[in-house]
């Protein structure tokens, strides 16, 4: 009796707290259905089971398959979670608590469903078929509202005694920093996210100074896309260059810190900050990793950009699901 893994399609979900990705992943990866939805992240668990399950049964009706085609449902989410039975303990973007996800979803579908970090699902993603690709110990980062991060061991993901552990956007970067989200200073994401870099402009720009993104500022409510980012500091607008350089820099020292300890092979960087600004943004986290890393005297470690997009965190889901649920005895 040899086991090996089913060909049969797994469902990848990505669940943020603004919107949910899902698609149908075949035997070779290829993804044969998508949707997308938004998550109602104010109305609590039952509302985002319900979206979760219409998003998962669009990408099926997409893909012409029927869920009882599908081996089993991975769901890439925002935590702290408890892994092995799955369930968000607690999201500060949505409003849940002791969130059984994985179990509710297994009993709305009929599917086994795994439940993990969703930055680390799409670390993974990028492990298997991204810019990780023939690499066995890997650091991700994505850069977006707040940092996440992925960190793989001799090709495992590292999570701890906990579960948890890989959260590199709460190193503590700045000691009394900025307060963060978590109710620690100076943690990473306070210093170096796509929030960071908003709340800083917005600072300056009360404060008098000129700025291009001043309007869109105080028509948002403070908050702003990657991509205005990115479009301000390639028209040069000094505020918007002042901090993305400061925030690419804290980064960095984050990094450079991660890789003295970790060693990895190669340092993959994603998310929407990193995706809209682009090479001149990388080259800065680039150079201010190398000033801080001390175990890599001749620059063999590589630092690249993720390659699979948006993708990654669903992706990611499908295959921690496949190789969780989808064995089949012959």
């Amino acid at each position: 009796m040899s086991a090996k893994v089913s060909s049969t399609p797994v469902l990848g979900i990505d669940l943020g707290g603004t919107k949910i990705l899902a698609g149908v992943v075949g035997s070779d990866n290829t993804i044969l259905g998508r949707a997308k939805r938004s998550t109602p992240a104010k109305e609590g668990s039952e509302a985002i089971l319900a979206a979760i399950v219409e998003c998962a049964h669009e990408a099926l009706q997409a893909a012409e398959l029927d869920i009882s085609e599908i081996t089993a449902i991975g769901v890439g989410t925002p935590g702290p979670l408890d892994v092995e039975r799955g369930i968000i303990l607690f999201s500060a973007n949505m409003n849940v608590k002791d969130f059984a996800l994985g179990p509710d979803l297994s009993v709305a579908t009929g599917r086994p469903v795994l439940v993990q970090n969703d930055v680390r699902a799409g670390g993974y993603g990028e492990f298997r078929l991204g810019a990780g690709q023939g690499f066995q110990n890997i650091l991700a980062a994505f850069v977006g509202t707040g940092i996440g991060g992925c960190v793989i061991v001799n090709g495992q993901v590292v999570t701890g005694a906990t579960g948890n552990a890989g959260e590199l956007g709460h190193i503590t970067i700045k000691a009394g920093g900025t307060r963060c989200g978590c109710g620690l200073r100076g943690c990473l994401e306070a210093m170096a996210s796509r929030s960071a870099i908003t709340r800083r402009i917005g600072k300056a720009v009360r404060k008098g100074m000129l700025s291009s993104l001043a309007f869109k500022l105080e028509k948002k409510g403070g908050k702003l896309k990657s991509g205005e980012l990115a479009e301000a500091y390639l028209a040069n607008d000094p505020i918007t260059v002042k901090e993305v350089q400061r925030a690419a820099r804290f980064l960095g020292m984050g990094l450079g810190s991660l890789v003295n300890v970790l060693g990895p092979e190669i340092v993959i960087l994603g998310g929407g900050v990193v995706a809209a600004l682009g090479e001149p943004y990388l080259d800065l986290v680039r150079t201010t990793m190398r000033e801080h890393t001390l175990v890599d005297p001749e620059h063999i470690i590589k630092i690249e950009p993720a390659a699979l997009g948006d993708d990654a965190g669903l992706l990611g889901s499908a295959l921690l699901a496949r190789e969780r649920h989808g064995v089949k005895r012959k």
